[in-house]
């Protein structure tokens, strides 16, 4: 019964550690480029420019914002 115990906790263990290795980040390129260059208030300054975030991401999306 003691290793049925050990076994299962050892399984349980394993599945978050794989869970946690795979945890794939999910956002886009665009959200993460944008979450950079943010001022938290709305707003995005890239290279000394500033921009609303709606413009920000037309912007990007049109290849005119890149790192």
């Amino acid at each position: 019964m003691r290793w049925y115990m050990i076994w299962k906790t050892l399984k349980v263990v394993g599945s978050v550690a794989v869970a946690v290795i795979l945890d794939v980040d999910d956002k886009s390129e665009e959200d993460r480029f944008i979450d950079e260059y943010s001022d938290g208030m709305g707003s995005v300054n890239h290279c000394g420019d500033d921009y609303a975030e709606q413009e920000a991401r037309d912007a990007h999306a049109r290849g005119e914002l890149y790192k």
